[in-house]
């Protein structure tokens, strides 16, 4: 069975307003349209000389240090003034205060603080003339740095009014230093990015800007290598972004960093810091200098996955024995070692199979199920027994099964924010069920597909263990179920194209012996030609030709995807074969078989038993016999019903 180690983020906006750091992308356009309680608010907002005793109130002193000095703290203590204050909105004034920030974002930084279904809370553009006037008071009358910049940053991006945008720059920039801790430093670094962005906007190439840039550069300069964090960093960044200061000086700072970090074994600082001298160098015009700086940060890689081997988590060693290739392959002069890194990312992978936990739930007794389901086999003839096997249970419904995941996760949102990496048995990782909440629409259903193969699975090993394995002892203690048996009730099914009946009835007769390894190296292959001949019934040419006139059969995936497929056998039986058979996050059987990728002990678990039955109901279902078979079982319970009415 696929093993998954795991690192998931919810599709819905109840769980956004716990997540929205991970979401800040995605809202942008959609805040607009979504509900907001715009009823006016009875009460207008504070004056301006109300707010220096409501921000400096106790409850806001009383926050933790990283959040004392920030728009947290003021939105916390004005919340606290709405319940001392009656006759002023100082509730809007919390949600002003409270916007999520996003200072990297120049048309929208101001997100609303939760989302909740269709509806959210306020931003800007939901204040009112009245409102607006007010905050121009605050940044006319007001000495609270951070009061003044935000209410100064709403008028900028509501009125475009260019003497608050000054007055908000300055204020900016004040409360940054202000507030500036290299311990505590994503509040002052906010505030700084936020300066600088708008001071652009307002004067492109103007004194403003070269002003809060240069300021900027020069705390560089101040902590000259001994910034303990990524203050530095972040400000060297946003340098080089908009191409400003002495770009050789601040790669030699950045380098002196890197290698501090790394000889502290601060290993992704370490990468953070080398990735950000190598794109100085590059403004620099030291190309090579910048080369050696990212070699340097891939040897960064090799250094944390053995330290993490040396610790004994071979799941952490195999992420970053990943990275290091992957930046090894990026650096020409470093690939001659790849092969070694390749080796060594094989054995972490091993070593991630023996550390893994099975993760399982209470047992569940079957016991009843099992015994009825003999019950139904015991005594019937050898082809209705088999007839009723391949129709003992439903194939998998996607739509339902897509409900059903959607309201597991959210009613269990924590699973979602957490990757998973799928391993096979060899230890290689083969696939990756990302988490949800990225934004991106192809990876938010790659993420819930993830979700549904493994619900899928529940249903799957259930269905083995309840129905099918139950039915196929009784079958074997009451008949011969030999190649020549199963021929007899299967040579006339639509499925097997001519000329392929022995090779179904051996791999149907191995999975009768719970060989499923055997009879899955037989029926894979069979299948997939029988899918094709179904689609050439249907006028659909399953081939291509290239450019030498050469014929190329279309793959299993291919065959799936093409929507007579799904006209032929059902959205539910598509869905079955394209997890089953192909889907990277399931078994992929097709691939591992063709491959020599598994052992015959892996072929033979629950999941190669289960996609056994499925062949048999497609080849079942292809046989006319079927219909005579249903039409005698509607009889007997036509019948029953007679005899319990009398």
């Amino acid at each position: 069975m696929d093993t998954h180690t795991r690192r998931p983020v919810s599709a819905w906006h109840t769980v956004e307003v716990c997540l929205r750091h991970n979401l800040r992308e995605r809202r942008g356009n959609l805040t607009l349209s979504m509900s907001y309680d715009d009823t006016p608010h009875p009460h207008p907002l504070p004056p301006s000389a109300l707010l220096p005793d409501a921000v400096a109130s106790d409850k806001a002193k009383a926050l933790p240090p990283e959040l004392r000095g920030g728009y947290y703290a003021i939105s916390t203590a004005l919340r606290g003034a709405a319940k001392r204050d009656a006759a002023h909105d100082w509730t809007t004034l919390s949600e002003i205060m409270g916007f999520q920030f996003t200072p990297g974002n120049v048309a929208e930084p101001f997100h609303p603080k939760a989302i909740f279904g269709d509806r959210r809370s306020m931003i800007p553009d939901d204040l009112t003339d009245a409102q607006l006037d007010r905050l121009s008071e605050y940044v006319t009358n007001l000495d609270d740095d951070l009061v003044v910049a935000r209410a100064g940053d709403v008028l900028w991006l509501r009125q475009r009014d260019v003497k608050a945008a000054r007055r908000t720059v300055e204020a900016y920039l004040a409360a940054g230093i202000a507030s500036e801790d290299p311990n505590h430093w994503t509040t002052c670094f906010a505030l700084y990015e936020r300066g600088v962005r708008l001071a652009r906007q307002i004067e492109p190439k103007g004194e403003l800007p070269r002003r809060l840039l240069g300021y900027l550069e020069g705390r560089v300069r101040h902590y000259d290598g001994d910034d303990p964090l990524y203050l530095s960093l972040k400000i060297m960044d946003l340098l080089e972004e908009v191409r400003f200061g002495d770009f050789a000086a601040l790669a030699e700072i950045a380098g002196r960093i890197a290698s501090k970090s790394e000889e502290a074994g601060d290993f992704r600082r370490a990468q953070e810091y080398y990735a950000t001298q190598a794109r100085l160098l590059k403004r620099a015009g030291d190309r090579d200098a910048a080369e050696a700086a990212l070699c340097a940060r891939a040897q960064t890689f090799v250094s944390e996955a053995e330290d993490q081997e040396k610790a004994g988590s071979f799941i952490a060693a195999h992420k970053f024995w990943e990275d290091s290739v992957q930046a090894f392959q990026a650096r020409p002069s470093l690939r001659a070692r790849l092969p070694d890194l390749r080796r060594r990312l094989a054995e972490a992978g091993r070593g991630v199979l023996g550390e893994m936990k099975r993760v399982q739930s209470d047992s569940v007794d079957l016991t009843e199920q099992v015994d009825a389901v003999q019950a139904l086999f015991r005594g019937l003839p050898r082809q209705d027994a088999i007839f009723r096997l391949a129709l003992i249970d439903e194939l998998i419904d996607p739509v339902k099964l897509r409900e059903q995941t959607l309201a597991t996760l959210k009613d269990s949102p924590l699973q979602t924010i957490i990757r998973a990496d799928v391993f096979d048995q060899a230890g290689r990782k083969i696939a990756v069920r990302p988490a949800l909440g990225s934004g991106d629409s192809k990876v938010e259903e790659a993420a819930i597909d993830g979700f549904m193969d493994q619900n899928a699975r529940f249903h799957r090993h259930f269905a083995v263990h309840a129905a099918l394995a139950p039915a196929v002892r009784v079958m074997r203690d009451e008949h011969d179920l030999g190649q020549e048996e199963i021929a007899v009730v299967i040579a006339d099914s639509h499925f097997i194209p001519t000329g392929r009946l022995g090779l179904f009835a051996r791999g149907l007769e191995a999975g009768f012996k719970f060989d499923s390894s055997t009879a899955l190296h037989l029926l894979i292959p069979q299948a997939e030609n029988s899918l094709r001949h179904l689609l050439e019934g249907e006028g659909i040419v399953a081939r291509n030709i290239n450019t030498d006139g050469v014929e190329e059969v279309w793959g299993v995936e291919r065959i799936l995807d093409h929507p007579k497929a799904t006209d032929v056998l059902g959205a539910e039986c598509v869905y079955e074969l394209r997890t089953l058979l192909a889907g990277r996050l399931g078994p992929n059987p097709r691939n591992v078989v063709a491959h020599g990728l598994v052992d015959e002990d892996h072929l033979n678990g629950q999941i190669g038993f289960y996609l056994w039955w499925v062949i048999l109901r497609l080849v079942v279902v292809g046989s006319p016999q079927l219909a005579a078979f249903i039409a005698r079982l509607n009889a007997a319970g036509s019948s029953e019903e007679a005899e319990a009415e009398v």
